[in-house]
C-alpha cells in the first residue's frame, strides 16, 4: 500500500480520474506483484479494473493484445521496459518523458511524449490515442524501433562498449 511515487502511481490515478469524465467504459488492466494503492485507488474512483499477477514474463506479451492505450506515469525510469513491449505489440503508448522513453519514441510518429506530465495531459493525448486510430505507418515505425532496441539488436552494441 505504500507507493513508489517515483513510479507515479498517484498521477496514474489522477490521469485515469481525469480520463474517465471522457471515456465512462474505462477499463484499467493492471500486471506486477503489489499495486495495492492503485487498486485502492481505482476503487475509490470506481474505476473497473483486473489485476493479473504473470507469472512468467513472457507470458505478459498476450495481455498487450487486451489494451487499447498503454499509459506510462513514472517520474523516474531506467527503461521503462513498457515502451519498448507496447511498440513491438502495436499499443499506443502515451508516456512521460521519463528514461528512454524520451528517447525512442517520436512524438505522434511512434507514441505520444507528455511535455509537461500533467494529469490534464497525459489524459488528453490517451483519449486523442483512443479517439483516433493510430495509422498502420506509425504501428510500422514503432515496431521498428521496438526491433533495433531488442536485445539481439543490442547484443554486439554492448560487447563493442566493453571492450574498450
Amino acid at each position: 500500500m505504500s507507493p513508489k511515487l517515483i513510479k507515479g502511481p498517484d498521477l496514474l490515478l489522477e490521469t485515469l480520474c481525469v480520463l474517465s469524465q471522457r471515456v465512462p467504459e474505462l477499463f484499467v488492466l493492471l500486471t506486477g506483484p503489489s499495486r495495492g494503492f492503485v487498486k485502492s485507488g481505482l476503487n475509490r474512483l470506481k474505476i473497473p479494473f483486473k489485476h493479473y499477477n504473470v507469472p512468467q514474463y513472457p507470458d505478459l506479451g498476450m495481455l498487450y493484445h487486451a489494451l487499447d492505450g498503454y499509459l506510462i506515469t513514472a517520474r523516474e525510469e531506467g527503461g521503462p521496459k513498457a515502451v519498448l513491449e507496447s511498440m513491438a505489440t502495436g499499443v499506443p503508448l502515451v508516456t512521460t518523458k521519463v528514461g528512454q522513453a524520451q528517447d525512442l519514441v517520436e512524438h505522434e510518429r511512434t507514441g505520444w511524449l507528455a511535455e509537461s506530465g500533467t494529469a490534464e495531459e497525459l489524459a488528453e493525448l490517451m483519449f486523442h490515442c483512443l479517439e483516433q486510430p493510430i495509422t498502420r505507418e506509425q504501428i510500422r515505425r514503432a515496431r521498428s524501433t521496438a526491433e533495433k532496441n531488442s536485445y539481439v539488436e543490442q547484443q554486439p552494441l554492448w560487447r563493442e562498449f566493453f571492450a574498450y
